[in-house]
């Protein structure tokens, strides 16, 4: 079991919907790490009540949301029970499908420890690697490694940063809400550092594989393949990255513009090769045209209807 003095408190926070068993066993392994786990339930139908018994049980906290409220409403829900229960110093955010290894929190801590030593304001840190996949670096200055655009899970977080940046923007709903707090860091002149030896196993979603004509589709030897997504998923990739590029194309133009080379490759790969590409393509055009709108939050009902 993680001990700490009162100045050193870390609070896992996981966002959860109709979770695994293996939930339970991630929440055991947490409680070596960190001081309590936060699971917040987003809203799981009915059926899933005996394995959110079980991660009670397992020693976790679990808060249980009304339906649908988005991932980045689900973790500052975690957050702000914490900041009331055990006044933490420290959070660590996770997906339910994330398990971190190691001694991640201890070094989390580390790096934040040499950051300081070196005068360096650090936002948060994030994990190095992802199922052994290495976090892209941003390449600035000298000095830690800074991440290019972090996945949100396995962000160790200070307090003082959610005091100084504000929480998770629940308008994003989903998708785009780690590059925008990411953003907000730096914007505030924080640094956004990747965690030396901080690793995570992470489910990285399905992977559809390009075919033409019944046949995979390679260049150079290697298959092509892309993340799949549903039509629903796409349609706040759009919208959401729509509104970072806009948001921060003066301040960060670099960025935006790598960003945007990343998101056109997947796209293009989905829209020629993905099932569904009629659907994906017309939760994409709704995307795009709700940014400039300035439509945030949830995606209207009717839109969803059709899209599925």
């Amino acid at each position: 079991m993680y001990h700490e003095d009162q100045s050193d408190v870390v609070v896992a926070v996981i966002a959860a919907f109709r979770p695994k068993d293996n939930l339970a066993d991630t929440v055991r392994a947490l409680a070596e790490q960190v001081s309590h786990v936060v699971v917040v339930d987003d809203g799981s139908p009915q059926g899933s009540e005996d394995v959110l018994t079980s991660i009670e049980a397992a020693g976790a906290t679990v808060l249980r949301q009304e339906p649908n409220a988005g991932i980045a409403a689900t973790l500052n829900a975690g957050v702000h029970y914490a900041e009331k229960a055990w006044d933490p110093k420290y959070f660590l955010t996770l997906d339910q499908d994330s398990a971190v290894t190691g001694r991640y929190v201890e070094l989390a801590l580390t790096c934040l420890t040499e950051a300081g030593s070196a005068d360096l304001e650090i936002g948060f840190v994030c994990s190095a690697a992802y199922s052994g996949h290495p976090t892209p670096k941003l390449r600035i200055g000298g000095g830690p490694a800074e991440a290019f655009d972090p996945m949100q899970s396995g962000f160790f977080i200070p307090r003082s940063t959610w005091q100084r940046v504000g929480y998770f923007a629940e308008s994003f709903f989903i998708d785009g809400v780690d590059s925008d707090f990411t953003m907000r860091c730096r914007d505030a002149g924080l640094r956004v550092v990747i965690g030396r030896g901080c690793t995570l196993e992470h489910d990285l979603g399905e992977r559809g594989h390009a075919t033409l004509f019944g046949r995979r589709v390679s260049v150079f030897g290697r298959d092509i393949s892309y993340n799949y997504h549903s039509p629903s998923r796409v349609y706040y990739i759009c919208r959401n990255g729509t509104v970072l590029s806009r948001r921060y194309a003066l301040k960060a133009p670099g960025w935006v513009a790598r960003r945007l080379l990343e998101e056109s490759k997947a796209h293009i790969l989905r829209l020629l090769f993905s099932p569904g590409r009629r659907a994906l393509a017309m939760a994409a055009a709704a995307g795009f045209r709700d940014a400039v709108n300035g439509r945030m939050g949830r995606m209207p009902a009717s839109l969803e209807d059709r899209l599925h």
